[in-house]
């Protein structure tokens, strides 16, 4: 079984696909992160900022991380 999932992981595509998703992530963080107020409420940002930003973004379907990043690059 692991020599299975040790191909799936080391294949090309899909190392593509996960290391594109990474670098989005990290970019929509550094935006977020610049204008946060735009996007989260001043509530959760005087909590704790950088959790606020995280929740945001995790709580994102796959699809929406990719437009948002697309409109704000």
């Amino acid at each position: 079984k692991f020599f299975l999932r040790s191909k799936m992981y080391n294949n090309k595509s899909v190392l593509a696909k996960n290391n594109k998703g990474k670098s989005i992530i990290k970019k929509l963080f550094n935006k977020i992160n610049k204008n946060s107020k735009k996007f989260i409420s001043n509530k959760q940002l005087a909590q704790d900022k950088y959790r606020a930003i995280s929740d945001f973004i995790s709580g994102m379907t796959d699809r929406y991380a990719i437009k948002l990043y697309n409109n704000i690059k």
